[in-house]
């Protein structure tokens, strides 16, 4: 507001995946004055579904805010590396559950791409409708793995031996987990994260993402604002030009969607 010398009010319009959201904002003037800010599911939504009620299409990037990994996450009495994990699972195909938040999500989609390139294979998916029932059904043992953002109870929770984490899905490891291994040094070339950003309907002029975007960048690369995004493990990651990431996605995310034929309609 005080970069802009606007009012900048936040409305909430949930559901759907955040479909319903992004659907009010690619029907709004192109103006700048809208703006949605978003995560994977505005790519991998459209994929998955039929009614979406918007195409990828409709929205330009404005900024990036930043970047989460998502952790391989395990029951206790599953082995406690990645290496060791990566080994048992190749060697009893088919006899481990695991779990998704959201059919189609980036968890889902994420964990298959790990299946194939590990050399995993068919394992029992169970579907859950949200992060906080799959991480009872993992804590349960009713699944022996998933994939999720960390968060600060999953980290107490690892404290307390009820769960593990076995690695994470950046291309490195982080510096906020450094003992926590990458999933590319058991499986090389593994990578995925799930991303934050703010978007406008498309056709919005050039110099007015340009101004929104800057100040984004200024807003997120206060001190205060970069501790407040480490302490829920996400990178502040600002930019226009990183916002690329959503076309890479809707390739990959697209290619995943369509061999393993995985629909919501």
């Amino acid at each position: 507001s005080k970069i802009l010398g606007q009012p900048v009010i936040i409305e909430a319009k949930a559901g759907a995946g955040g479909a319903i959201g992004t659907q009010f904002v690619a029907q709004q003037p192109a103006d700048g004055y809208t703006l949605l800010t978003h995560h994977n599911g505005l790519v991998t939504t459209p994929l998955v579904r039929n009614n979406a009620g918007y195409e990828f299409k409709d929205l330009v990037p404005v900024s990036l805010q930043g970047t989460s990994p998502l952790l391989l996450m395990a029951h206790p009495s599953m082995p406690a590396t990645l290496a060791e994990f990566v080994t048992f699972a190749r060697a009893n195909p088919g006899k481990l559950e695991w779990g998704t938040a959201a059919l189609g999500g980036v968890g889902h989609l994420a964990m298959e791409v790990f299946h194939d390139m590990a050399g995993i294979k068919d394992m029992v998916r169970v579907a859950f409708s949200g992060s906080a029932p799959a991480l009872q059904g993992l804590l349960g043992g009713q699944v022996k793995y998933l994939m999720s953002t960390p968060s600060s109870s999953t980290a107490g929770l690892v404290k307390e031996g009820r769960l593990r984490f076995l690695g994470l899905s950046y291309p490195t490891r982080s510096p906020a987990m450094p003992d926590l291994p990458s999933i590319s040094e058991v499986v090389p070339g593994f990578s995925a994260d799930v991303w934050f950003g703010f978007l406008a309907r498309a056709g919005t002029p050039t110099p007015i993402l340009d101004k929104l975007a800057a100040a984004l960048s200024t807003v997120l690369a206060q001190p205060e604002v970069v501790a407040q995004y480490q302490s829920v493990n996400v990178l502040a990651k600002p930019g226009r030009k990183e916002l690329g990431i959503l076309q890479r996605e809707n390739a990959l995310w697209g290619k995943v969607v369509k061999e393993k034929n995985i629909r919501l309609d």
